[in-house]
């Protein structure tokens, strides 16, 4: 472990973000997910993608915030975006009405081979009312240390003050020990035609701490 701080030294809390928060962000969402499986297979180009991550985690940003789950750790260590229960699928005129924004990060045969996976994502998704964590990253440099756990912990305070389970997809094998100690549990895989596997994984509903 290097020198810097712990989230427990650095006394690190999480908030609601706001726009203001967007460019920073959108920028750790960036770096946390450069090597991410599913974001590699959805921007396929490795010359442009470092560029682009930030723009299309901005773009994800700027779809969620509007529910108020977007939350961010004081110092833009770690930031997770969740949907609230009944908001989990991003319509389909959110689609046209951010197309620019679209067809730049993914030209046109590109933006059809997301919306593809993105149905094969969908038609998986429990409709159970849940809060979903669509992503949660921590930039690369302060990985372990905590500061995931911090803005992971504020929206699922949330949902148990409300009494409702969580859900998410974890792209990466080795992250599914780190979802189960919060008690999410693995319900399947999703295999993607010619791409990556997920986990899809459920927190049932719990009381409040």
């Amino acid at each position: 472990m290097d020198g810097a701080q712990t989230a427990r030294e650095a006394n690190a809390t999480a908030r609601a973000a706001t726009w203001a928060d967007a460019d920073a962000a959108s920028a750790t969402l960036g770096r946390a997910f450069l090597d991410d499986p599913l974001i590699s297979f959805l921007l396929k180009d490795p010359a442009t993608r470092e560029a682009k991550m930030p723009r299309l985690f901005k773009l994800l940003f700027k779809l969620g915030l509007p529910h108020g789950a977007c939350d961010v750790t004081s110092g833009y260590e770690a930031v997770a975006l969740w949907r609230p229960p009944g908001e989990w699928e991003i319509p389909w005129w959110q689609y046209i009405t951010n197309g620019v924004a679209f067809l730049d990060l993914f030209g046109l045969g590109g933006a059809a081979h997301v919306v593809g996976v993105m149905d094969v994502i969908e038609k998986r998704h429990p409709h159970e009312p849940h809060y979903y964590l669509q992503a949660i990253g921590t930039d690369p440099a302060k990985q372990g240390k905590g500061f995931g756990g911090v803005v992971m912990r504020r929206q699922l305070a949330i949902a148990d003050a409300a009494g409702m389970p969580a859900y998410l997809e974890s792209s990466k094998d080795i992250n599914i020990p780190i979802y189960k100690s919060f008690g999410f549990e693995v319900t399947g895989e999703i295999k993607l035609p010619d791409g990556p596997t997920l986990w899809p994984m459920w927190r049932a509903a719990r009381p409040a701490a």
